[in-house]
């Protein structure tokens, strides 16, 4: 579905303003709940095939240590609950 020229702008005024509210990047906003809206997804029960095919179809390799990937996360995790913590507050989760 196409979405409406006025539909984008009161979207990014309404990303610019809750960003502007907690101080924090309008981008790092959109990926907050787009990393929400994925977490969400991965509590719904999943049959072992489709998690498979998933899986199967996903075959991207990684280039990284262990190490650092888990220093990634980290830093995702920690930018994740501050954002996390200031929409709480803000009352808008």
């Amino acid at each position: 579905m196409a979405v409406k020229s006025a539909d984008r702008k009161v979207f990014k005024s309404i990303v610019d303003g809750l960003a502007k509210a907690i101080k924090e990047k309008p981008e790092d906003v959109v990926w907050f709940f787009q990393v929400r809206e994925l977490m969400s997804e991965m509590d719904k029960p999943m049959s072992d095939e489709k998690a498979w095919k998933i899986i199967m179809k996903d075959k991207k390799s990684v280039k990284m240590s262990t190490e650092e990937l888990l220093k990634i996360a980290r830093g995702e995790l920690r930018k994740f609950r501050r954002i996390e913590a200031k929409l709480k507050k803000l009352g808008v989760i």
